[in-house]
């Protein structure tokens, strides 16, 4: 009690004493909190401008793979309306119609995205192909087109070739038209080359080019007003990579810009995640302070409690040994100097077995495992001498290993004072039982009539006499039965006996003291004359009358007392059962010990000497049963034993 206030006032103390860090203690993590943020604000900002000029440099890159990949796929198509052109001019302008029309179907197959290819001499579109789908444009007069004329006439003046759209064409549909004027060698004008093209499919090839890079792009003519001809018009308000396109006849701008989650992570973001983990870090220094104080101040704690404890130790008089699991003392009190005659030290490293006598180790192998559970050894002091010891073990646990707790107290003196009461109540029977045997023989001859006749007053008395004599002699058996098991002088002739047979024998024998209480004796069980156990009929017949004696005493005049038989695999059960009051719950745990009685004063209605149940007991054991009670569903007390069953049926 004092060891655990004593500890309860230390860990208390101790979390007075550490309660979080000191004011002076947080100098270091708020300087390490500033020295950080200044140190995650400089980082961040080499990171984001790091990473904006790792993206520039990837996002021109690939804006110089996507200009490249839209210059080479319209280029080739217009490169292809101009070398007609070329052609129409080197045979100045005097081409059969099935020579333009092979012409025109060789362009068509070769260019990826030219929808068709028209001749307007004079301005007439007088040729088309293919004419399928596109009936409707042959004869048509460009200056009859108020919407187009005017920038066909300013193509035609400037005499360059040029890139339009998206066109409402006549034979239905939107297109880029790709109007050439060509002249002739002479200077004069002939007509206009029209190529139409089908930029869907051209729009679609460079929309998977932008996502397979992780980029938006636009396209637009050089005009900040004008709209975008593909992707997004906002890219060219924005953060984004403008780049000229080279195309013939067409100003165009293409736009590129990462997406949004391709962008990384800004300024803001990074600060954020450097406060963060600054915040953290310097919460994890307080901590290691705060944990490097509070165990400091722990250490000091334990070392105060270690002394302590070993004070404690010190002052217990019976001997307090810890060892491993092997038997290897590891720590051991003062005590042992007292009792066995060795220093601690001496005895640090050694086997446990050290202070027990030979042959004692073989009984401590088979210690039961009860924690706490005391057995009697002997011990051996360091002189040789042998004395009886008290040894309980516990289990405990220290750095995560299994030890042993053993307890040893020296019970020398405390045999010495029993073997002397032993003796004296053992000389004390003997020299009882001889005159009381005389004295219980004159009094049954003088009731028997031996001295003549007496009269109802002499009769009374000496009956009185006789019963009280018979009464001191069983008490003085029982002492000496008692004596005799505690020092196993008690001799057994064990012998196979019909347990049936024995029991009806046992009910015969107290036949006489059952109809003197009135009281009925029945056995109950099937004819089993095959139930054989190994016992000694004297002591079983001495355990059958106790437990008769008693159920017969504590029952109502017109009961029954019911001994029954129980089997089992190996083992079988007697039970005597009464109709009486039964066994009070408190008394139940001290019910076999020795001089134990329900009502111990002296005006208890039922004599007894509280012997006959823990002899009973010492008499089963040495049979190798047991005895047991329960409280019978009559109300009654039920006392059963148990014996083993014989395995060999003989008699000798």
């Amino acid at each position: 009690m004092f060891s655990r206030l004593h500890t309860m006032e230390q860990s208390k103390a101790l979390n007075q004493q550490s309660q979080w860090l000191l004011p002076w203690q947080w100098i270091v993590p708020l300087f390490c909190l500033l020295c950080a943020l200044l140190m995650t604000e400089y980082q961040s900002r080499q990171l984001v401008e790091q990473r904006q000029n790792q993206a520039l440099q990837q996002l021109v890159g690939i804006s110089g793979q996507l200009r490249s990949f839209v210059e080479a796929e319209l280029n080739t198509s217009l490169y292809m309306s101009l070398g007609l052109a070329s052609h129409i001019r080197a045979s100045d302008g005097k081409l059969s119609e099935k020579e333009m029309l092979f012409l025109l179907q060789n362009l068509l197959e070769q260019g990826k995205h030219i929808r068709n290819i028209g001749l307007a001499p004079d301005n007439i579109l007088t040729l088309i192909y293919p004419v399928q789908g596109n009936e409707r444009a042959l004869g048509l007069n460009y200056k009859n087109l108020p919407q187009q004329w005017p920038e066909i006439r300013q193509l035609i003046e400037n005499k360059e070739a040029k890139l339009v759209g998206p066109v409402a064409l006549i034979q239905g549909g939107d297109g880029y038209v790709y109007r050439v004027p060509l002249f002739l060698n002479d200077g004069s004008y002939w007509g206009i080359v029209s190529t139409v093209l089908d930029l869907t499919a051209f729009n679609q090839m460079l929309l998977q080019q932008a996502n397979s890079y992780q980029v938006q792009v636009g396209i637009r003519e050089k005009d900040e007003n004008s709209p975008a001809l593909f992707g997004y018009s906002h890219l060219f308000n924005e953060e984004a990579l403008v780049l000229d396109l080279n195309i013939k006849g067409a100003q165009w701008q293409i736009a590129v810009r990462f997406l949004d989650e391709a962008a990384g992570w800004s300024l803001w973001q990074w600060r954020l995640l450097g406060a963060s983990l600054s915040v953290v870090f310097c919460l994890m220094l307080a901590w290691l302070l705060y944990s490097y104080r509070r165990s400091a101040l722990f250490a000091d704690a334990l070392q105060d409690n270690e002394i302590y404890s070993r004070r404690i130790m010190d002052s217990v008089l019976d001997v307090i040994v810890t060892t491993d699991l092997d038997g290897t003392i590891d720590r051991i009190n003062s005590a042992i100097g007292t009792v066995f005659g060795y220093l601690p030290m001496q005895l640090a490293g050694q086997p446990f077995t050290l202070l027990l006598a030979p042959g004692q180790a073989e009984v401590l192998a088979t210690l039961a495992p009860d924690e706490g559970a005391a057995v009697e050894l002997k011990g051996r002091r360091q002189n040789g001498e042998i004395f009886a010891i008290d040894l309980s073990r516990n289990s405990t646990e220290h750095q995560g290993k299994a030890r042993y707790v053993w307890l040893i107290r020296d019970i020398s003196e405390r045999k010495k004072v029993e073997q002397l009461k032993n003796d004296f109540v053992s000389t004390v029977s003997h020299e009882l039982r001889t005159p009381l045997t005389a004295i219980s023989g004159a009094l049954g001859l003088a009731v028997g009539g031996a001295l003549g006749p007496l009269n109802d007053k002499q009769q009374h008395m000496l009956t009185l006499a006789e019963q009280n004599s018979q009464r001191l002699g069983k008490l003085i058996n029982d002492l000496l039965d008692i004596e005799k098991l505690a020092v196993n002088k008690m001799q057994f002739k064990l012998r196979l006996w019909p347990l049936v047979a024995l029991l009806r024998q046992a009910i015969e024998l107290n036949q006489p003291v059952a109809l003197q209480r009135q009281v009925k004796l029945e056995l109950h069980c099937a004819e089993q004359d095959d139930l054989w156990v190994e016992v000694d009929e004297v002591r079983l017949q001495q355990v059958m009358a106790n437990l008769l004696a008693n159920a017969i005493r504590y029952s109502p005049i017109g009961s029954a007392v019911v001994v029954s038989v129980e089997l089992s695999a190996n083992t079988v059960r007697v039970s005597v059962t009464d109709q009486g009051d039964g066994v009070a719950a408190d008394f139940e745990s001290r019910l076999f010990q020795k001089f134990s009685q329900a009502d111990s004063s002296d005006r208890r209605q039922v004599a007894g000497t509280g012997l006959g149940l823990a002899i009973c007991k010492d008499l089963l054991k040495a049979m190798g049963g047991t005895i047991g009670y329960h409280s019978a569903t009559t109300g009654g007390a039920c006392f059963y034993f148990t014996l083993p069953l014989a395995t060999e049926l003989s008699l000798e």
